[in-house]
C-alpha cells in the first residue's frame, strides 16, 4: 500500500521538474499542443495558455546578474585603481 502511495506522488515529478515542464493535455474544448524545449501549454479556464519553460527564465537571469556585476567590478576597478594625479 505504501508503494502505490509514494509512486502516486512521485510520478508528476517523473514528467516534469524545475527547469522543464510538460504542457496539460487537454483543457475543456481544446487539446492543447506539445511542449518542446521553449515552451509549454497550461490550461486555463477553457483555452490553452502559452508559457516559457522556467530554464529560459534562468540563463535570461544568469546573463543578466553577470553583465551586472562585470559592470560593478569595472567600475569598482576605474575608481579604485586609477591613478590619481
Amino acid at each position: 500500500m505504501h508503494w502505490v502511495v509514494l509512486a502516486a506522488v512521485l510520478a508528476p515529478c517523473l514528467h516534469a521538474n524545475l527547469f522543464y515542464l510538460e504542457s496539460d493535455e487537454r483543457c475543456v474544448r481544446d487539446q492543447c499542443p506539445q511542449a518542446d524545449y521553449f515552451h509549454y501549454y497550461n490550461c486555463n479556464e477553457t483555452r490553452c495558455d502559452f508559457h516559457l519553460q522556467p530554464w529560459l527564465f534562468a540563463v535570461v537571469a544568469f546573463i543578466v546578474i553577470s553583465f551586472l556585476l562585470s559592470l560593478v567590478c569595472t567600475l569598482l576597478n576605474c575608481i579604485c585603481c586609477s591613478d590619481r594625479r
